[in-house]
């Protein structure tokens, strides 16, 4: 080789080193799954899925299958966030945070338990350390985070009348779904649902009065990658 050769190569070489990266080369796509001790959550990757003919989806709805779910569960269509990640391994990495559940409520006892009476007690309801569920995902260069609630209309019939209110959910970690390796794939329920792991328990065991509807404007639009983020209220920033 020349040295003329030698001496182009070399420059073309020290041009492309000093050709600024790509943002598609320079970004990490987020992982499956992450932990988070610091922060004291557990972050999920899901794509957002738009089915208008599934309750509370497009127009108002009662439902207590998950808002959130694990692909492949029994309830999979009724989702309008679903993960790739196994619902087991979610489950195991909310507890690896040292979030407790307080109280489960199997199958077998629901008919027994479910909606609000005068007989009522404490040990109908789901119970376990409380949830912050949000979302969070990638508008133009910007990062969006919502809580869940806020991206949800509730309405409430008080009377015979519409009552259009602010949802107003109190979310808790049951494990339920996992220690009865019930295969619903739910993950964060509405309606005080023990098919799921995570539950609005604001509301008694399976009630499903209220109705929800899901706020397009606000979404993320269908097929977004989002990161679902379930984060405990003890400890963390």
């Amino acid at each position: 080789m020349t040295r003329f050769a030698l001496y182009t190569l070399l420059l073309a070489a020290l041009c492309l080193a000093q050709l600024p990266q790509t943002a598609a080369a320079t970004e990490k796509p987020a992982a499956p799954l992450t932990i988070d001790t610091q922060a004291h959550e557990v972050r999920v990757t899901a794509t957002v899925m738009k089915d208008c003919s599934q309750p509370s989806v497009c127009d108002w709805g009662r439902r207590f299958q998950a808002f959130f779910g694990a692909k492949g569960g029994k309830m999979e269509p009724f989702f309008i966030f679903t993960t790739e990640v196994n619902r087991t391994e979610i489950d195991k990495s909310i507890q690896s945070l040292g979030i407790n559940s307080r109280r489960q409520i199997p199958m077998s006892e629901v008919q027994q338990r479910r909606g609000l009476k005068p007989t009522t007690q404490k040990d109908d309801y789901l119970d376990g350390d409380p949830i912050l569920v949000s979302v969070r995902w990638k508008k133009g260069d910007a990062m969006v985070t919502r809580a869940i609630e806020d991206l949800i209309e509730e309405k409430i019939v008080v009377e015979g009348k519409d009552v259009l209110k602010p949802y107003t959910p109190h979310f808790v970690y049951h494990g339920t779904a996992e220690a009865i390796n019930f295969g619903s794939g739910c993950i964060v329920c509405p309606s005080g649902c023990n098919g799921g792991i995570i539950a609005d328990n604001s509301v008694p065991l399976k009630e499903t009065k209220n109705y929800y509807r899901f706020d397009w404007n606000k979404m993320p639009a269908p097929g977004t990658k989002v990161e679902i983020v379930l984060k405990s209220v003890y400890g963390g920033n």
